[in-house]
Protein backbone atom coordinates (compact mmCIF):
# COMPACT_ATOMS: atom_id res chain seq x y z
CA UNK A 1 0.00 0.00 0.00
CA UNK A 2 1.49 3.55 -1.11
CA UNK A 3 -0.04 7.17 0.84
CA UNK A 4 0.70 10.16 -0.54
CA UNK A 5 0.22 12.22 2.43
CA UNK A 6 0.59 16.02 2.11
CA UNK A 7 -0.89 19.71 2.38
CA UNK A 8 -0.41 22.45 4.79
CA UNK A 9 -2.64 20.74 7.47
CA UNK A 10 0.07 19.75 10.12
CA UNK A 11 -1.78 18.61 12.93
CA UNK A 12 -4.30 16.78 10.66
CA UNK A 13 -1.10 15.22 8.77
CA UNK A 14 0.74 13.91 12.26
CA UNK A 15 -2.54 12.55 12.77
CA UNK A 16 -3.34 10.57 10.21
CA UNK A 17 0.50 8.98 10.29
CA UNK A 18 -0.29 7.81 14.14
CA UNK A 19 -3.60 5.97 12.53
CA UNK A 20 -1.27 4.13 10.67
CA UNK A 21 1.96 3.60 13.01
CA UNK A 22 -0.63 2.27 15.50
CA UNK A 23 -2.39 -0.07 12.29
CA UNK A 24 1.17 -1.30 11.67
CA UNK A 25 1.91 -2.06 15.04
CA UNK A 26 -1.55 -4.00 15.62
CA UNK A 27 -1.19 -4.34 19.29
CA UNK A 28 2.27 -6.29 18.96
CA UNK A 29 4.39 -3.66 20.39
CA UNK A 30 7.18 -3.96 18.20
CA UNK A 31 6.61 -1.06 15.63
CA UNK A 32 9.90 0.17 16.56
CA UNK A 33 11.50 -3.32 14.41
CA UNK A 34 9.20 -2.30 11.82
CA UNK A 35 9.15 1.27 11.08
CA UNK A 36 11.92 2.68 8.99
CA UNK A 37 11.96 6.23 8.85
CA UNK A 38 13.62 7.85 5.44
CA UNK A 39 15.15 11.29 5.50
CA UNK A 40 14.32 12.42 1.66
CA UNK A 41 16.37 15.61 1.66
CA UNK A 42 19.70 13.52 1.12
CA UNK A 43 18.27 10.09 0.22
CA UNK A 44 18.68 8.07 -3.08
CA UNK A 45 15.87 6.05 -4.72
CA UNK A 46 17.12 2.80 -2.80
CA UNK A 47 17.46 4.02 0.36
CA UNK A 48 13.22 3.62 0.21
CA UNK A 49 13.31 1.21 -2.17
CA UNK A 50 15.44 -1.30 0.32
CA UNK A 51 13.06 -1.46 3.39
CA UNK A 52 10.09 -1.31 1.29
CA UNK A 53 11.15 -5.09 0.12
CA UNK A 54 11.36 -6.12 4.28
CA UNK A 55 8.85 -8.20 5.67
CA UNK A 56 7.45 -7.61 8.60
CA UNK A 57 9.12 -9.11 12.39
CA UNK A 58 6.22 -10.60 14.52
CA UNK A 59 3.30 -7.53 13.50
CA UNK A 60 1.30 -7.34 10.86
CA UNK A 61 2.52 -4.66 9.06
CA UNK A 62 5.51 -3.08 7.73
CA UNK A 63 5.75 1.03 7.75
CA UNK A 64 8.09 3.07 5.89
CA UNK A 65 7.83 6.58 6.08
CA UNK A 66 9.75 8.97 3.73
CA UNK A 67 9.89 12.61 5.00
CA UNK A 68 11.38 15.63 3.15
CA UNK A 69 11.48 14.39 -0.45
CA UNK A 70 8.18 15.56 -1.66
CA UNK A 71 9.34 18.87 -0.65
CA UNK A 72 12.39 19.00 -2.50
CA UNK A 73 10.51 18.73 -6.14
CA UNK A 74 8.02 21.45 -4.86
CA UNK A 75 8.05 25.08 -6.98
CA UNK A 76 9.67 27.46 -4.81
CA UNK A 77 7.89 30.28 -5.91
CA UNK A 78 8.80 32.97 -8.86
CA UNK A 79 10.42 32.10 -12.09
CA UNK A 80 11.80 28.71 -11.23
CA UNK A 81 9.27 25.98 -11.52
CA UNK A 82 9.24 22.42 -10.18
CA UNK A 83 12.70 20.92 -9.78
CA UNK A 84 13.24 17.68 -12.30
CA UNK A 85 12.97 14.48 -11.04
CA UNK A 86 16.47 13.35 -12.17
CA UNK A 87 17.18 9.95 -10.80
CA UNK A 88 13.82 9.48 -8.80
CA UNK A 89 12.08 9.10 -12.12
CA UNK A 90 12.58 5.57 -11.42
CA UNK A 91 10.91 5.07 -8.77
CA UNK A 92 7.29 5.23 -9.78
CA UNK A 93 8.37 2.71 -12.15
CA UNK A 94 10.00 0.60 -9.78
CA UNK A 95 7.13 1.08 -7.33
CA UNK A 96 4.66 -0.27 -9.84
CA UNK A 97 5.88 -3.99 -9.97
CA UNK A 98 5.00 -4.17 -6.85
CA UNK A 99 5.64 -4.24 -3.11
CA UNK A 100 4.06 -6.44 -0.58
CA UNK A 101 0.91 -5.86 0.73
CA UNK A 102 2.57 -6.31 4.59
CA UNK A 103 4.20 -2.95 3.46
CA UNK A 104 2.38 0.67 4.07
CA UNK A 105 4.94 3.30 2.30
CA UNK A 106 4.23 6.48 3.03
CA UNK A 107 5.37 9.87 1.33
CA UNK A 108 4.82 12.68 3.49
CA UNK A 109 5.05 16.16 2.07
CA UNK A 110 5.25 18.21 5.36
CA UNK A 111 4.99 22.46 4.72
CA UNK A 112 8.00 24.00 4.43
CA UNK A 113 9.53 27.72 4.45
CA UNK A 114 11.11 29.27 1.94
CA UNK A 115 12.80 32.25 2.44
CA UNK A 116 10.58 32.87 5.76
CA UNK A 117 7.65 32.15 4.13
CA UNK A 118 5.24 29.14 4.55
CA UNK A 119 4.56 26.90 1.44
CA UNK A 120 3.05 23.33 1.36
CA UNK A 121 3.18 20.25 -1.33
CA UNK A 122 0.54 20.30 -3.80
CA UNK A 123 -0.90 18.11 -6.12
CA UNK A 124 1.07 19.30 -9.12
CA UNK A 125 4.07 18.20 -7.61
CA UNK A 126 6.14 16.15 -9.95
CA UNK A 127 6.66 13.43 -7.97
CA UNK A 128 3.03 13.31 -6.54
CA UNK A 129 1.60 13.75 -10.23
CA UNK A 130 4.11 10.78 -10.95
CA UNK A 131 3.11 8.70 -8.16
CA UNK A 132 -0.39 9.46 -8.20
CA UNK A 133 -0.50 7.26 -11.31
CA UNK A 134 0.45 4.07 -9.99
CA UNK A 135 -2.57 1.62 -8.78
CA UNK A 136 -3.60 1.57 -5.22
CA UNK A 137 -1.75 4.60 -4.30
CA UNK A 138 -3.89 6.77 -1.77
CA UNK A 139 -3.54 10.60 -2.42
CA UNK A 140 -4.44 11.95 0.66
CA UNK A 141 -4.20 15.73 0.57
CA UNK A 142 -5.07 17.71 3.21
CA UNK A 143 -5.29 21.68 2.76
CA UNK A 144 -4.90 24.70 4.85
CA UNK A 145 -8.10 25.70 6.74
CA UNK A 146 -9.90 29.03 5.84
CA UNK A 147 -12.57 30.86 7.54
CA UNK A 148 -15.61 29.07 8.19
CA UNK A 149 -13.60 25.98 7.94
CA UNK A 150 -10.93 27.23 10.33
CA UNK A 151 -13.18 28.55 12.66
CA UNK A 152 -15.26 25.64 13.16
CA UNK A 153 -11.96 23.63 13.51
CA UNK A 154 -10.84 25.88 16.32
CA UNK A 155 -14.33 25.74 18.51
CA UNK A 156 -13.99 21.35 17.93
CA UNK A 157 -10.37 21.20 18.91
CA UNK A 158 -11.22 23.76 22.27
CA UNK A 159 -14.08 21.27 23.07
CA UNK A 160 -12.52 18.33 23.06
CA UNK A 161 -10.15 19.61 25.96
CA UNK A 162 -13.36 21.23 27.48
CA UNK A 163 -12.46 24.69 26.75
CA UNK A 164 -15.80 27.24 26.17
CA UNK A 165 -15.83 30.31 24.06
CA UNK A 166 -17.15 33.53 25.53
CA UNK A 167 -17.48 36.64 24.22
CA UNK A 168 -15.63 39.69 25.41
CA UNK A 169 -13.64 39.55 28.92
CA UNK A 170 -12.52 41.59 31.79
CA UNK A 171 -9.44 43.22 30.41
CA UNK A 172 -6.89 45.36 33.31
CA UNK A 173 -6.65 48.82 32.99
CA UNK A 174 -3.05 49.14 31.03
CA UNK A 175 -4.14 46.03 28.65
CA UNK A 176 -5.40 46.80 24.75
CA UNK A 177 -8.64 45.71 24.06
CA UNK A 178 -8.14 43.98 20.18
CA UNK A 179 -11.02 44.08 17.50
CA UNK A 180 -12.27 40.69 17.89
CA UNK A 181 -14.91 40.23 20.35
CA UNK A 182 -14.62 36.14 19.42
CA UNK A 183 -11.98 34.54 21.39
CA UNK A 184 -11.84 31.59 17.81
CA UNK A 185 -11.91 34.63 15.50
CA UNK A 186 -9.08 36.22 17.25
CA UNK A 187 -7.11 32.91 17.41
CA UNK A 188 -7.75 32.47 13.69
CA UNK A 189 -6.64 35.59 13.24
CA UNK A 190 -3.41 35.60 15.41
CA UNK A 191 -2.23 31.94 14.04
CA UNK A 192 -3.68 31.88 10.65
CA UNK A 193 -3.86 28.26 9.07
CA UNK A 194 -1.39 26.99 11.68
CA UNK A 195 -3.11 23.95 13.22
CA UNK A 196 -0.18 22.69 15.21
CA UNK A 197 0.29 26.33 16.83
CA UNK A 198 -3.36 26.36 17.62
CA UNK A 199 -3.85 23.56 19.08
CA UNK A 200 -0.41 24.47 21.61
CA UNK A 201 -2.49 27.25 22.21
CA UNK A 202 -5.52 25.55 23.10
CA UNK A 203 -3.95 23.66 25.47
CA UNK A 204 -1.98 26.63 26.71
CA UNK A 205 -5.47 28.16 27.41
CA UNK A 206 -7.07 24.73 28.63
CA UNK A 207 -4.57 25.08 31.52
CA UNK A 208 -4.50 28.58 32.30
CA UNK A 209 -8.28 28.97 32.79
CA UNK A 210 -8.94 25.15 34.82
CA UNK A 211 -9.61 27.22 37.35
CA UNK A 212 -12.13 29.08 36.12
CA UNK A 213 -14.11 26.00 34.49
CA UNK A 214 -12.33 26.35 31.18
CA UNK A 215 -14.18 29.31 29.95
CA UNK A 216 -12.07 31.23 27.80
CA UNK A 217 -12.64 34.72 26.85
CA UNK A 218 -10.64 37.11 24.11
CA UNK A 219 -8.82 38.75 27.41
CA UNK A 220 -7.83 35.15 28.10
CA UNK A 221 -6.62 34.59 24.17
CA UNK A 222 -4.60 37.84 24.30
CA UNK A 223 -2.93 37.61 27.15
CA UNK A 224 -2.06 33.89 26.37
CA UNK A 225 -1.32 33.73 22.81
CA UNK A 226 -0.53 37.48 21.85
CA UNK A 227 2.00 37.80 23.95
CA UNK A 228 5.09 35.79 22.74
CA UNK A 229 4.49 37.86 19.28
CA UNK A 230 3.44 41.25 21.04
CA UNK A 231 6.81 40.81 22.90
CA UNK A 232 8.85 39.59 19.97
CA UNK A 233 7.39 42.84 17.90
CA UNK A 234 9.10 45.00 20.56
CA UNK A 235 12.29 43.79 20.43
CA UNK A 236 12.03 44.40 16.91
CA UNK A 237 11.56 47.96 17.46
CA UNK A 238 13.72 48.17 20.65
CA UNK A 239 16.50 46.55 18.80
CA UNK A 240 16.08 49.30 15.63
CA UNK A 241 16.28 51.93 17.45
CA UNK A 242 19.28 51.11 19.73
CA UNK A 243 21.03 50.39 16.69
CA UNK A 244 21.93 46.62 17.34
CA UNK A 245 21.83 44.99 14.48
CA UNK A 246 22.55 41.12 15.21
CA UNK A 247 19.69 41.90 17.59
CA UNK A 248 17.37 43.44 15.03
CA UNK A 249 18.29 40.52 12.36
CA UNK A 250 17.48 37.91 14.46
CA UNK A 251 14.55 39.10 15.85
CA UNK A 252 13.10 39.44 12.14
CA UNK A 253 14.27 36.32 11.12
CA UNK A 254 12.00 34.51 14.36
CA UNK A 255 8.77 37.15 13.42
CA UNK A 256 8.94 36.14 9.75
CA UNK A 257 9.09 32.39 10.90
CA UNK A 258 5.87 32.47 13.31
CA UNK A 259 4.29 34.07 10.19
CA UNK A 260 4.29 37.46 10.63
CA UNK A 261 3.67 40.06 7.12
CA UNK A 262 6.54 41.97 6.48
CA UNK A 263 4.58 44.95 4.94
CA UNK A 264 3.13 44.71 8.66
CA UNK A 265 6.81 44.38 10.26
CA UNK A 266 7.58 47.69 8.23
CA UNK A 267 4.41 49.33 9.38
CA UNK A 268 5.32 48.99 13.05
CA UNK A 269 9.11 50.21 12.37
CA UNK A 270 7.30 53.08 10.46
CA UNK A 271 4.81 53.62 13.98
CA UNK A 272 7.77 53.10 16.08
CA UNK A 273 9.43 55.89 14.85
CA UNK A 274 6.73 58.37 14.19
CA UNK A 275 6.60 57.61 18.69
CA UNK A 276 9.61 58.59 18.54
CA UNK A 277 9.64 62.09 16.63
CA UNK A 278 8.43 63.98 18.96
CA UNK A 279 10.69 63.06 21.75
CA UNK A 280 13.78 63.97 19.54
CA UNK A 281 12.00 67.86 19.17
CA UNK A 282 11.91 68.13 22.85
CA UNK A 283 15.45 66.63 23.21
CA UNK A 284 16.83 69.05 20.75
CA UNK A 285 14.75 72.08 22.75
CA UNK A 286 16.27 70.81 25.60
CA UNK A 287 13.29 70.20 27.63
CA UNK A 288 14.25 68.63 30.71
CA UNK A 289 12.23 65.03 31.12
CA UNK A 290 9.99 66.08 33.64
CA UNK A 291 8.59 68.41 31.63
CA UNK A 292 8.75 66.32 28.91
CA UNK A 293 6.98 63.75 30.30
CA UNK A 294 3.90 66.45 31.29
CA UNK A 295 4.16 67.71 27.24
CA UNK A 296 3.94 64.18 26.00
CA UNK A 297 1.55 62.63 28.50
CA UNK A 298 3.72 60.17 29.46
CA UNK A 299 4.61 58.82 32.55
CA UNK A 300 8.43 59.73 33.57
CA UNK A 301 9.64 56.13 33.37
CA UNK A 302 11.75 53.61 32.29
CA UNK A 303 10.37 53.97 28.36
CA UNK A 304 10.62 57.30 28.24
CA UNK A 305 13.71 57.28 29.55
CA UNK A 306 14.85 54.80 26.75
CA UNK A 307 13.51 56.88 23.98
CA UNK A 308 15.30 59.78 25.66
CA UNK A 309 18.35 58.02 25.30
CA UNK A 310 17.55 57.20 21.93
CA UNK A 311 16.51 60.58 20.52
CA UNK A 312 19.90 62.25 21.47
CA UNK A 313 22.21 59.62 19.77
CA UNK A 314 19.15 60.08 16.44
CA UNK A 315 18.86 63.73 16.79
CA UNK A 316 16.71 65.90 14.44
CA UNK A 317 19.19 65.03 11.35
CA UNK A 318 18.84 61.37 11.69
CA UNK A 319 15.55 61.22 12.34
CA UNK A 320 14.86 62.72 9.07
CA UNK A 321 17.36 60.16 6.85
CA UNK A 322 15.89 57.53 8.95
CA UNK A 323 12.22 58.72 7.39
CA UNK A 324 13.60 59.08 4.00
CA UNK A 325 14.71 55.08 4.49
CA UNK A 326 11.54 53.94 5.85
CA UNK A 327 9.88 55.69 2.70
CA UNK A 328 12.74 54.26 0.20
CA UNK A 329 11.77 50.52 1.68
CA UNK A 330 7.66 50.62 1.17
CA UNK A 331 8.17 52.50 -2.05
CA UNK A 332 10.61 49.83 -3.40
CA UNK A 333 8.35 47.36 -1.82
CA UNK A 334 5.62 48.71 -3.31
CA UNK A 335 6.63 48.64 -6.87
CA UNK A 336 8.67 45.42 -6.35
CA UNK A 337 12.01 46.55 -7.25
CA UNK A 338 13.36 44.50 -4.63
CA UNK A 339 12.56 41.66 -3.01
CA UNK A 340 10.31 42.22 0.28
CA UNK A 341 12.64 40.13 2.26
CA UNK A 342 15.86 41.83 0.91
CA UNK A 343 14.29 45.32 1.50
CA UNK A 344 13.44 45.35 5.03
CA UNK A 345 16.82 43.65 5.90
CA UNK A 346 18.73 46.86 4.14
CA UNK A 347 16.53 49.34 5.91
CA UNK A 348 17.59 47.38 9.23
CA UNK A 349 20.94 48.05 7.93
CA UNK A 350 20.54 51.73 7.65
CA UNK A 351 18.67 52.05 10.37
CA UNK A 352 20.86 50.73 12.39
CA UNK A 353 23.61 53.03 10.94
CA UNK A 354 22.06 55.77 11.82
CA UNK A 355 24.35 55.99 15.45
CA UNK A 356 26.62 54.41 17.67
CA UNK A 357 24.69 51.48 18.86
CA UNK A 358 24.22 50.99 22.97
CA UNK A 359 25.32 47.17 24.23
CA UNK A 360 23.26 44.56 24.08
CA UNK A 361 21.08 43.43 27.26
CA UNK A 362 20.67 40.16 28.45
CA UNK A 363 17.17 40.49 30.13
CA UNK A 364 14.63 43.34 29.32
Amino acid sequence: MIILLFGANELAMRRRLQELKDEADGGSGMLVTNMSVVDGRDAKPNDVLGPCMAPPFLAPKRLVIVEHLLERFEARGGPRGPRALGVWEQVPEELGRGIPWTTTLVFFGQPFLVEGRQRAVTKTNPLVSALSKLPDVSVEEHPALEKDHLLRYINEEAAMRGIRFRRGGNFEAHEEHPPETDPAQLLANLLQGDTLSIANELDKLALYTRDSGCEVTVADVNRVSHGDREAKSWDLTDAVINCQLGAALSTLEILKESGENLQGLLGLITSRFRTLAPVVDLVAAGMPPPAMAEELRRQNNWQLERDVRAAKRLGPAGLKRAYQYLVEADRTNKLGEVAEEVALDLLLIKLCSLAEPVPSRTSR
